[in-house]
């Protein structure tokens, strides 16, 4: 570890900050593949990501797809002493995801894999202060509508405090930014799985299928089956104090290791995505998602035990 040109960072009194990695029980995922634009996520991971710029890679989404999953995590806390003694919390975290490559520029083959949460709101602030300081997580705060098991898995929602629209006159208020509505389809088993097949090849066929794959990302997929995680990549940013400059910049993964699955099943029924157009969090502009209402692709939840790592830095700014 090299030694930082501001010193140790200082736990003192009164400081929310705790040390990862976090164990994350009962955590019940809910997750909707929804389309966007490759052109927007191109431009938005262009915009974050591939600012922080090596002579070795670069980063470009995967696929026109998005991931927009619903969070309910019963039980967190530091796994570091003295933070593990210190108690626990309840968070809820509202994500959408982007499925990313690391290219190399050499010979223009796929690397590795991550997955950008891009967008994330919060239930709770010392969620929030922790994500954004310690890893980087472009995080806000919301409030949320989510059922409590997935046998009643009929409604979603988000709502942030902001402003809309964009006017020297508008007083922030509460503002919802999307739900997601089950509809009864009545299909049977068997059209329930030739829909799931269908929207599996409809996933893959949105994939870039210009690049290339690596010996690296193959034994990547490979130690997935022994070592099951989902390799979470930030892009970690502070200004100074005229939001001018950065102070530190850096591309971070992270590593969400699972420890063990309660259950996993896909939802029955359509899903239906509702996008509002807010000028605080424009989707269309920043992943392509249209607004309005579309169908999910794909619903599915997930309950499991998971480690959350620290952040390691692939590349800074300074490199």
């Amino acid at each position: 570890m090299t030694e930082s040109l501001y010193g140790r960072y200082q736990h003192f009194p009164g400081n929310p900050i705790a040390k990862p990695p976090c164990r994350m029980l009962n955590a019940m995922m809910y997750g909707f593949f929804i389309a966007g634009d490759y052109e927007k996520i191109h431009e938005f991971v262009n915009a974050t990501l591939n600012t922080v710029q090596s002579s070795t890679f670069y980063f470009q989404p995967l696929s026109s797809y998005c991931l927009l999953t619903f969070t309910d995590i019963e039980n967190i806390a530091s796994k570091v002493p003295p933070f593990s003694d210190y108690g626990w919390m309840q968070e809820t975290d509202i994500i959408v995801w982007l499925p990313i490559a690391q290219v190399r520029k050499a010979d223009q083959k796929v690397s590795h894999i991550y997955w950008y949460p891009a967008f994330i709101a919060v239930n709770n602030i010392n969620a929030l202060v922790n994500g954004r300081e310690t890893w980087g997580y472009n995080k806000y705060q919301c409030r949320y509508e989510m059922p409590t098991s997935y046998k009643q898995a009929d409604y979603f929602s988000i709502s942030l405090d902001t402003f809309h629209p964009f006017t020297p006159e508008t007083k922030m208020r509460c503002h919802e930014l999307l739900n997601v509505k089950r509809i009864a389809d009545d299909d049977t088993w068997f059209e329930e799985l030739v829909e799931i097949g269908h929207e599996i090849s409809q996933l893959l066929h949105s994939s870039c299928g210009d690049l290339n794959i690596s010996a690296e990302l193959i034994k990547q997929f490979l130690e997935g089956f022994k070592n099951p995680q989902m390799d979470q990549i930030l892009f970690k940013q502070f200004p100074d104090g005229f939001a001018n400059e950065s102070v530190y910049k850096a591309v971070v993964h992270s590593p969400s290791t699972i420890e063990k699955i309660h259950k996993v099943g896909f939802l029955k029924d359509e899903y239906r995505v509702t996008i509002n157009k807010l000028d605080a969090f424009p989707f269309d502009d920043m992943f392509g998602i249209a607004i309005g209402e579309q169908q999910a692709v794909l619903p599915y939840y997930v309950s499991m035990d998971f480690d959350q790592d620290g952040a390691y830095e692939i590349h800074t700014s300074l490199a």
